[in-house]
């Protein structure tokens, strides 16, 4: 049975192979090129080239409508866009999730989003002019382009939060795709293009840098040890019957020419010397039972030798499943009735001691081992999904707890049985565990971070080489990228990919082929304060947290993340309806908050919206709702959070409430309990509550402490306002009046602006 994956955490191999490119790898490139910029290849070359490449008459069209639009849609480079379209469809063979009929020449998901496998996640365009321009919008944004984001654009997903986060080709890298080398893969079909069309280009010639030795290679410190893997005991995997020796003589035990005779109300089997059978006979195909005393034929429960049997009406021998008295009983072929845990050829069942089937139903302890019984009886195993929670039950119908080996793949259990994801350490090594359960190994992003874990399963940490690259991940076990220091020199990690640079110059330094920082093209190695030295990267910063969300500068204003609360989905909101008039929370929370955007940014705040109005998202999952939500917040780095609410309760509740939490962030997204953060957030919800109260004369509920998900997991202050009852009649009708919404925005906007 095959677990669907639950969250948006992936395991990727982090060298991928284009095996719908022939002929092409992924390189570790310092060439790279701007996204926006001039193309000096033309469509006619770029057409040639995609039909060298196996593409299809369609795919190879496809270029004129890059080349065609490009200008109107932000000036991105055609040819970079249509490589990319080439990598993205296997130059229009398709053959992954979606088809021709999409007209998606780049993968790009419906507002909602969903799973990379889900084709009904991908926006289906109308035509191929559409999914082309859509394309070369979402790149434009993505490079930022002057004008972006746009009104009239048919890409689906064209959010604020995206602009200017990959300017380059290499940048694409672990933000269009989760792959790190994604970009680098575009890059080399861009390179090849420009090959093929016989276009000359800045190209990694491997020079060495002055001063450097022309034979040194990269070998900052010596990888450490790698662990072994960790035990995982066998499951057992096939259900087989326990009494695997029960042998049967099946040939006729006893003739006779005078046979079965009635008398006296019971039956005889007479031998032909005229003497009455007693015992065990097999006249015929069955097996019968006469008593020792006087041969009468026996019905019903006889025990013989120790072992029970069960006699039918009819004086033969049960074997297999009997009902006797309400009870089902078990017997063998031999007639033997069973007793224990049995497995009857199709399932596996429980028989007491007087070899009554149990009736148990739920989970069930036997003999200190846990089984779950269902209603017929049958026990459970393998695979088995209760209250969002996984179990396994092996071959025998026990729950498996620890570390244990199933299909090939190793899973952890907890003592309770359930089955483990995320991180956990074992052996003071930590392991990952995919969202489907399995032990995970190569390159994985956790919450937009990038880990390796060895083959083994173990998360490293310090230098490692992989492929001939060398990488840097800290004792935290996130990929470093940027500056670092090692054994005092300086190293040089691609912002994109995590690689150690060689033979380049970075903020005007010079790397060495070895990847070790030289002297400044126009300054000494340092200057006497030391102020032109890079500091290696720790993990953390002096205040224990990841670099400050307040950071956030977009155009030099602040930002406010605002969250409508629920979806269109499995996360719809309350519903009410009172005199004919039905109020929906869900839609409610994006009135008050389209509100409260217009509010902030007119007093200069850069606002992004967890949905936007006019979009119907379903994210599958209460707690895939609630994830994106808290992703928008962290991701964006930004400076306070906000999510609008309406209440329901009783037809008398009334009242403005605004909550925040006070817990640990829960450890996927780094579960840190970070002090100041939880003081700011309750201030922000007395402050944002009391001043709702007042302004529009509302019952004061008072900022309140609740284990909320969005105001745990957010890494910024956050709160979470219920701004009214929609349960109450007149609390309802004033909630879904614009004036009053208008006035609730204002208030919420008035404390931030004081305090933010």
């Amino acid at each position: 049975m095959n677990i669907k994956k639950k969250f948006t955490t992936f395991a990727l191999a982090f060298a991928v192979v284009l095996s719908l490119i022939p002929g092409l790898s992924a390189q570790a490139a310092t060439t790279d090129f701007k996204i926006i910029s001039e193309s000096k290849v033309t469509a006619k070359q770029a057409k040639s080239w995609a039909k060298s490449k196996g593409a299809t008459d369609t795919f190879a069209d496809l270029a004129d409508l890059y080349f065609k639009y490009a200008s109107e849609h932000g000036d991105v480079n055609p040819a970079i866009a249509y490589v990319q379209a080439a990598k993205e469809t296997g130059y229009g063979n398709f053959g992954g999730v979606l088809d021709e009929s999409y007209h998606n020449p780049c993968g790009l998901k419906n507002p909602s989003g969903g799973g990379d496998t889900d084709k009904n996640a991908h926006q289906k365009f109308e035509s191929w002019d559409e999914g082309v321009q859509a394309h070369l919008d979402h790149l434009a944004l993505y490079a930022g382009a002057d004008g972006y984001p746009r009104k009239d654009t048919y890409d689906p997903r064209h959010f604020v939060t995206i602009k200017g986060k990959a300017t380059t080709v290499n940048s694409l890298g672990g933000k269009w795709a989760p792959s790190a080398t994604y970009g680098e893969e575009v890059n080399a079909l861009y390179k090849n293009l420009m090959d093929y069309a016989g276009i000359d280009y800045p190209k990694d010639n491997g020079k060495t840098p002055d001063n450097q030795p022309s034979n040194a290679s990269p070998n900052p410190a010596t990888p450490e040890s790698k662990p072994s893997a960790p035990n995982a005991s066998d499951i057992i995997t096939e259900n087989k019957p326990q009494s695997s020796n029960d042998t049967v003589d099946n040939s006729v035990s006893i003739t006779s020419n005078i046979g079965w005779k009635y008398e006296n109300g019971a039956w005889y089997y007479y031998k032909s010397d005229t003497t009455k059978a007693v015992g065990w006979i097999k006249p015929d195909k069955n097996w019968y039972y006469l008593n020792d005393e006087d041969g009468k034929m026996t019905t019903g429960w006889i025990k013989d030798n120790g072992t029970w049997y069960y006699i039918d009406k009819s004086g033969a021998m049960a074997k297999g499943w009997r009902q006797v008295d309400n009870n089902w009983y078990l017997l063998k072929d031999s007639g033997v009735m069973e007793t224990g845990f049995q497995f009857d050829g199709s399932g596996l069942y429980y028989l007491n001691d007087s070899g009554a089937m149990a009736t148990y139903n739920g989970w069930t302890k036997i003999n200190n081992k846990w089984y779950y019984f269902e209603k017929s009886g049958k026990i459970k195993t393998g695979w088995f999904k209760e209250n969002a929670k996984w179990y396994y039950l092996q071959g025998d119908g026990s729950m498996v707890t620890g570390l244990k080996n199933i299909d090939n793949k190793k899973y952890m259990f907890n003592d309770n049985g359930t089955m483990t994801t995320g991180w956990m350490k074992l052996n003071n090594y930590w392991y990952y565990f995919n969202t489907d359960g399995s032990m995970a190994s190569g390159w994985i992003i956790d919450n937009g971070t990038y880990y390796y874990l060895y083959e083994t399963g173990a998360m490293a940490k310090g230098w490692i080489n992989l492929g001939g690259a060398w990488y840097y991940l800290k004792d935290s076990g996130t990929m470093a990228t940027g500056w670092v220091t090692s054994n005092g020199d300086s190293y040089y990690l691609d912002t994109s990919t995590g690689r150690m640079v060689t033979n380049t110059t970075i903020d005007g330094f010079k790397i060495g082929s070895d990847g070790k920082k030289q002297a400044s093209s126009n300054q000494n190695d340092e200057d006497s304060s030391g102020n032109n030295t890079p500091t290696d990267q720790d993990d953390e910063d002096n205040s224990g947290n990841s670099p400050s969300a307040g950071s956030n500068s977009s155009n030099g204003k602040k930002t406010i993340v605002i969250d409508p609360g629920h979806d269109y989905g499995k996360d719809y909101g309350a519903e009410s309806t009172i005199d004919g008039v039905t109020y929906s929370e869900t839609v409610l929370n994006m009135q008050v908050a389209d509100k409260l955007k217009t509010e902030l940014q007119n007093r200069g705040y850069n606002v992004i919206m967890t949905r936007n109005l006019g979009e119907q998202p379903s994210y599958g999952s209460l707690v895939a709702s609630l994830t994106h939500r808290v992703d928008v917040a962290n991701n964006a780095n930004a400076d306070f959070f906000i999510s609008v609410h309406h209440n329901s309760a009783g037809e008398t509740a009334k009242g403005v409430l605004t909550l925040y939490s006070s817990e640990a962030q829960d450890s996927k997204f780094g579960g840190k309990l970070d002090s100041n953060r939880i003081e700011r957030s309750k201030q922000m919800a007395t402050l944002i509550n009391n001043n709702i109260a007042n302004k529009l004369g509302l019952n004061n509920r008072g900022g309140q402490e609740q284990n909320l998900f969005v105001c745990r997991n957010t890494n910024i202050p956050a709160v979470l306002v219920e701004v009214g009852f929609i349960t109450n009649k007149e609390e309802a009708a004033r909630c879904a009046d614009p004036a009053s919404q208008k006035k609730v925005a204002q208030a919420i906007a008035e404390v931030i602006a004081g305090n933010i």
